[in-house]
């Protein structure tokens, strides 16, 4: 798993401090209050702290213990090369789990809080194409991996999908010399 990019937690807390800050003043400005700075720095200082750094390391904490728990087996010739959280999205139904990669499968299996229990086994040789998306055009947490029969879509946090892209295109380009 990766690690909390420190950068974008302080831009995150400070984003989401002032936004919060901003729209609980325009809500009391119409609610007949006065502007008052020490409650607008109280808001900013005090949500842009939970949300910006305490909410992602909360989250990073349940994902872990989540993970731990979600097991999938892995064959005596099989190496584990990597393993992350994912939310697996196809045409008719999505859902989060874990997600692995080894020398020669990608595997995904939804976790127990998820009504499909759809496992997904992926053989690298099967794989045509990896391809990375963003969401909003600027969220860097979609990867398709695409075969001869279906395209699937994998959400996964935004420090791991460039990881994930790099590591299946290496062991399919390895595969097949």
């Amino acid at each position: 798993m990766v690690k909390l990019n420190l950068k974008l937690m302080i831009i995150q807390t400070v984003l989401q401090g002032l936004f919060f800050a901003v729209f609980m003043a325009v809500f009391g400005y119409f609610m007949g209050e006065k502007f008052n700075i020490k409650l607008f720095v109280f808001h900013a200082t005090f949500f842009g702290l939970f949300m910006g750094i305490l909410f992602p390391i909360i989250i990073e904490i349940l994902t872990k213990r989540i993970l731990k728990k979600n097991i999938i087996s892995i064959e005596k010739d099989e190496n584990l090369v990597y393993e992350s959280g994912s939310t697996l999205k196809c045409k008719s139904f999505s859902a989060g789990g874990k997600l692995i990669l080894t020398n020669k499968r990608i595997a995904f299996k939804p976790n127990k809080l998820n009504s499909k229990k759809v496992f997904v086994e992926i053989p690298l040789n099967e794989i045509t194409t990896v391809e990375p998306k963003n969401t909003l055009g600027f969220i860097h947490n979609i990867f398709i991996i695409k075969t001869k029969n279906e395209e699937l879509k994998f959400y996964v946090g935004e420090n791991d999908r460039d990881t994930w892209v790099t590591k299946i295109k290496n062991f399919i380009i390895s595969s097949k010399n």
